[in-house]
């Protein structure tokens, strides 16, 4: 911006009038360099040239303020620059509506859009998928369904995010009908799944312990040549364990672990949790020393997990040496396990005083 602005100081010496192009150029740039008072400036500049602001220059203004977060300054800077003749498109009212749903006012989204249609400006998809995704973030699908119904009775098209995002709400719901009926919907509107969709599915279906329908899609991703992440196998050996399917578990980590993808601290609380609801408290200490070997930082929680184990085991001793071991390591203790330390032991001290 330095350069720029020292170019527009040489035009200026030499006599070379700017002209509408060359400030909404210049605001641009201020506002990419979040130096929103040197954009104002320049409108003021430009009005005393006589220079007539654009369209465009009135959508970079609100634009930049929008993405910067800067809300409360947008409906007095709307209304000013509507008094001076300023027509809003569905540019600017697409821009403000992102704005507001970002910063989580989805009634200043919804009372902009009332205004949008009261101005008649016609919605566009971009004013939809907005919608859908913020009412899919706080949780009211029953609004992000009725934005999709009028998007189809308009004869629009969402793109994967938008279905996705539908997809993550109707799935954390635990409504997978719902889910696969919008993905049979993507389907037909001649779109690919990526893995985000598969993923969220398969997230939904392991939450109702549904591990075959979970499995199911998993194959249909591998015939589609989609490449599973960390996200997807870690999901699905999660839900096998938690149903009991230690064997299918371990060949889907032994497969991921082959095909170079890293298991991280998730997928292992997700193994030691599995072991130990599965009655495997062995297996499940020896993923610390796994997780020692591939250089992945233990949580809290899975020393929760194995302190708790030894304590069953009555391995009081490797129990406090755990804790000793996890403050080393500079892993803060939580309150579940000063209350694992505190009731073992003194349960434990209370039933050798009994015998």
């Amino acid at each position: 911006m330095d350069l720029a602005a020292t170019l527009y100081t040489e035009m200026s010496k030499r006599g070379l009038n700017p002209n509408v192009v060359t400030f909404t150029t210049l605001m641009d740039g201020y506002i990419r360099s979040k130096d929103f008072d040197k954009a104002h400036d320049l409108v003021e500049t430009m009005r005393n040239l006589g220079i007539t602001c654009n369209e465009y220059t009135f959508n970079t203004l609100i634009n930049g303020l929008c993405t910067s977060g800067r809300m409360s300054e947008v409906s007095n800077m709307l209304r000013k620059f509507m008094d001076e003749g300023f027509i809003p498109t569905s540019m600017t009212f697409n821009s403000i509506i992102n704005g507001y749903i970002k910063a989580g006012m989805m009634s200043s989204a919804s009372s902009t859009y009332q205004q949008m249609l009261k101005n008649g400006t016609s919605p566009t998809i971009i004013t939809y998928t907005s919608f859908i995704h913020g009412y899919c973030k706080n949780y009211c699908s029953d609004l992000a369904v009725k934005m999709l119904n009028e998007v189809k009775r308009k004869g629009l098209g969402l793109d994967i995010a938008a279905y996705n995002a539908l997809i993550v709400a109707f799935s954390k719901e635990g409504n997978m009908s719902g889910a696969r009926k919008l993905f049979d919907d993507l389907l037909k509107a001649g779109l690919k799944p990526n893995a985000a969709i598969y993923n969220s599915l398969i997230t939904g279906y392991k939450n109702l312990y549904k591990m075959e329908s979970a499995i199911e899609l998993y194959e249909r991703m591998v015939e589609e040549g989609i490449s599973s992440d960390l996200a997807t196998y870690t999901t699905l050996i999660d839900g096998l364990l938690k149903v009991g399917n230690v064997n299918f578990a371990l060949e889907l980590y032994s497969e991921m672990v082959a095909k170079g993808i890293f298991p991280d601290d998730v997928t292992f609380t997700a193994l030691t949790h599995g072991f130990f609801r599965n009655g495997d408290v062995e297996r499940a200490q020896k993923i610390l020393h796994e997780m020692e070997e591939k250089d992945v930082r233990p949580n809290v929680i899975i020393y929760n997990m194995l302190i708790n184990g030894y304590f069953r085991e009555g391995k009081l001793q490797e129990a406090f040496r755990l804790h000793d071991k996890m403050l080393e390591r500079g892993i803060v203790p939580d309150g579940t396990t000063y209350d694992i330390l505190v009731t073992k032991k003194v349960s434990r001290d209370i039933s050798h005083q009994a015998s």
